[in-house]
């Protein structure tokens, strides 16, 4: 049975190997391995614990008990976009794409952040990223601009999508 609900505070560091392991997939084709492989785990669970103490608790979706997802969203922090909601991560076990869980994932986030009052969301994706632009797409999101942003030694485009509350 599939379940979507807000992170537990005990769930933080499972939660930050599981983005971690879903960076190192998703992306083997756009970041350098070398990056990649020197991901922090501490520092990405320090965050998600810091973050968690400023009220911004990321979704998790288990199916049968397993961690399949995990979503993060906020206030926007793009200068174009300051109004609007933002959807900072959706990432997804490797086996689990294709089977619904990212839209579920995403239907939900769109639900708290249209509920807080957001008019529109906005997200940033990797432009390299084809197969979550198609994604972002099919659910309404369209590009309104791009930037670029550092990771380790390179600076990597990225797409800027929006999409306003139906």
């Amino acid at each position: 049975m599939m379940e979507i609900r807000f992170a537990r505070h005990d769930e933080l560091y499972e939660a930050s190997a599981f983005v971690i392991d879903s960076w190192r997939w998703a992306y083997k084709d756009i970041f350098d391995a070398a990056y990649l492989t020197g991901l922090s785990h501490k520092a990405w669970h320090e965050s998600m614990i810091e973050n968690y103490g400023a009220g911004k608790r990321p979704l998790l979706l288990f199916d049968q008990g397993e961690l399949l997802g995990y979503c993060a969203f906020k206030k926007s922090n793009e200068d174009a976009y300051p109004d609007d909601g933002m959807i900072t991560a959706i990432y997804l076990r490797e086996d689990a794409v294709g089977n619904g869980y990212g839209h579920a994932l995403l239907t939900r986030a769109e639900e708290e952040l249209f509920a807080r009052g957001y008019q529109s969301l906005v997200l940033y994706i990797l432009s390299q990223n084809e197969l979550a632009i198609v994604f972002y797409r099919a659910h309404g999101f369209v590009k309104v601009g791009e930037r670029e942003h550092k990771w380790g030694d390179r600076e990597y485009p990225l797409d800027i999508m929006r999409k306003a509350a139906t």
